[in-house]
Formats: structure tokens, sequence, C-alpha cells
């Protein structure tokens, strides 16, 4: 006679190894889109060795983070073992991998790593990089050009370099550039166990970009026309083809632009669902969605209906409480609650405001907010007693 009891047993413990062994499966309740997010930015200088990053643990967790997005891609380096780029010059220590190290250091805990990655910008200093293998040494044909600096043949990225804008970019819309950080993704997701990948500068620099000579062809293949025709010279343009034939142009253009990136942000979801759908994909944004889509041509409003993004954190940093308040009634019209976390400044402004703003996002249905960064927070002691209580 089969013993019941101990049959149940024994199909239990198999159960249960099983369940051990398998890999943990990310659903919907892992990500807690229903619950508040108390996130905090985390700059690079922040993970170049164990101490800091002891550090930034210790602050994070006093508060209560939920939610670490670390700078592990700045300036077209790694700080981390990558197979693709360069080292970050800021480690000393050849053998540290800051990623692997604040994973570690978080097993256990309740706090969330996302990966932050500067998607376009790549170098912000006017000395070109140490490393040979590095984008701007090596790939300079990549680098995004407005339209003051379209001439093809300059190929220097100094003189490619705008006094106007924080550095060099890439061109979003540079094929190879696209498939290089598609490469770096697939790298970090099959490597490293974060819970999230986080964009940033996943826009142009500005409305003058990018005439960059592969995203000139394109269009032309599209439109027929040149659009530096149109782009240097507006008023010539519309003396030959009319004002409105000007407009028509210069739509279709900024449209190319914005479709373009689009389409980039959705092969980001759709090569993170194919190597990993447990991992959450967020992304820095423009705070206003209308400048956003017409001075960076970053449709962030779309990438979340679209839910090519598990949410977007607007960066909504400025310390005028009109003009936040109207960003966060935009929020309010525009987006669901659960898609988009507020980013706060902590730089610009005191702390008592910080906290003013915190109430406010915390006042209102959606995801939470998210604080930059911790250089500041790791001061302000007032704010961190606040960032405790606050349930």
């Amino acid at each position: 006679m089969i013993n019941c009891k101990s049959l149940l047993g024994k199909l239990l413990s198999v159960v249960i190894l099983i369940t051990l062994l398998l890999p943990p499966i990310w659903g919907a309740e892992n990500q807690r889109t229903n619950e508040k997010v108390k996130g905090l930015w985390v700059v690079r200088h922040n993970m170049t060795s164990a101490a800091r990053i002891d550090s930034l643990l210790k602050v994070a967790r006093h508060c209560g983070i939920t939610d670490l997005f670390v700078q592990v891609r700045g300036r077209g380096d790694a700080f981390y073992n990558s197979k693709i780029e360069p080292r970050a010059e800021e480690i000393s220590d050849s053998l540290f991998d800051p990623l692997n190290y604040i994973l570690q250091a978080t097993i256990g805990d309740t706090v969330r790593i996302h990966a932050w990655l500067n998607v376009f910008y790549v170098w912000s200093k006017d000395t070109l990089p140490k490393h040979a293998n590095h984008i701007v040494n090596n790939q300079q044909h990549w680098l995004a050009r407005s339209i003051h600096q379209a001439n093809p043949a300059d190929q220097n990225p100094i003189t490619i370099k705008d006094p106007k804008i924080e550095g060099l970019f890439v061109s979003p819309l540079q094929p190879e550039a696209q498939n290089h950080f598609l490469s770096i993704l697939e790298d970090i997701v099959h490597n490293y166990g974060v819970a999230g990948i986080h964009l940033d500068y996943i826009r142009y620099p500005d409305q003058r970009f990018d005439v960059h000579p592969d995203v000139i062809q394109g269009f032309r293949k599209r439109y027929i026309l040149n659009p530096e025709q149109f782009l240097t010279n507006p008023e010539l343009f519309a003396q030959k083809f009319s004002v409105a034939g000007y407009e028509v142009f210069y739509y279709h253009w900024r449209r190319y632009l914005l479709d373009g990136l689009s389409d980039f942000v959705r092969r980001i979801s759709d090569t993170l669902n194919t190597e990993a759908n447990h991992i959450l994909l967020s992304a820095a944004v423009k705070p206003d969605i209308v400048q956003a889509h017409w001075n960076y041509f970053q449709d962030w409003d779309r990438w979340v209906r679209e839910e090519w993004l598990d949410f977007a954190v607007p960066m909504n940093y400025t310390p005028d409480e009109r003009i936040f308040r109207d960003n966060l009634a935009q929020y309010l019209r525009e987006m669901t609650s659960e898609k988009y976390a507020v980013g706060i400044a902590l730089y610009n402004q005191p702390e008592e405001k910080a906290i003013r703003q915190i109430a406010q996002v915390e006042a209102i249905n959606n995801l939470g907010f998210v604080l930059f960064s911790y250089d500041q927070l790791v001061k302000m002691k007032r704010l961190q007693k606040y960032l405790k209580n606050l349930k």
C-alpha cells in the first residue's frame, strides 16, 4: 500500500527544491508599480571604491530609499567590467568592479539597483579620452552634428564640440552607434543581476541637431530633398518654395527625428524583453512634455503609452514653485499615475524647499519621486530625517 503521507512529503520536497533552483521570476509583483518609489540618483564618482559605495548605502538605508539609480555608463566608459567599452579613468583599482560590488552589498536588501546609462552623451572634457578604444577616439564618424557643423569631412571631435551643449553626443539615428548601445545593454543584463536599466540622455542635444550624414541620407531617401537646404537658410528656402513649403518640410524633418528616436527606444525595449524581461526599463526625461518633443525630439509620453518604458522620471528640477506645480499638473493630465516618478533636484535649492516639493509629489497619485542626487543628500540631515519618517 502506498503511504500517501510519505509520498506527499516527498513531492513537497521536490517542489521546494525546484523552486530554489529556478531563477527568480520577476513579474508585475516584483515591479511594485503600485508602491511608492523613494529613489535616489548616484553619480558615477561615488562608485569608484568599496568605501564610497559602503558610505552611500549607509545613507540610503537610513533614509529608506527603495530604488538606487547608479551611474555605470557616464561618458562612453564603464563603471563595471565591460566587454565593449573602456574602463572609467576614475577607477584606480584595476580589479574593482563597482556594479558587482553594489549588487553583492545589497543582497537581502529591499533596495533595487538600476544601472543608469547615459545613452548618447559620450564626452564632456575639452581634451580627448586617454583610451584609444573610446568612441570619441575610434568612432568619430558617429558624433552628432548641429546645422553649424555639418561638414562631413570635419572629423575632429574638439571642433565638433558645441560650447552651448554639455559635450559630445553620438547621433541618435546612426545605425552603428545604436547597435553599439544595444550590445552594451546585452552585456550588462547577461552578467549583472540588476533590477532595472535606467536611460539618461536618451535625446538629441537640442533642436539644432542632427545633420549627421547618415541622418541626411535617410531623410533624403524618404523625402528627396536635402534638409540642409531649409535648415541652414530658411529665408532663401521660403522665397523659393513659399513659407508654407518651408513649414511642411521643416515639420517632416522634426517628425523624422522624433519618430526615429522612438523607433530606437522600441528596439531597446524589445531587446530587454528578449534578453531579460524581468528587468525594469525607465528613463530620465525632460520635464515639460511639449518642450521635450520639439526641442529634444524626446517623445517620452508615447514611450510610456506604448509600454516601451515601465516608467519615466521627468526631471522636474526647477526651484520655481509655479513651474514645478505646472509640470505636476501636466503629468496628472497626460500620464497614467503608476507610469511616472517625479525627479526632484537637491543641488539648486535648500532642504526645506526640497521637502515641500516631495510633499507635493506625495500628495498626488503617482509612482513616487527620485532625488538628484546623493552628493547633496549626504549633507542634508533634516531631509534625511524627513525621508526616514516618510511612509
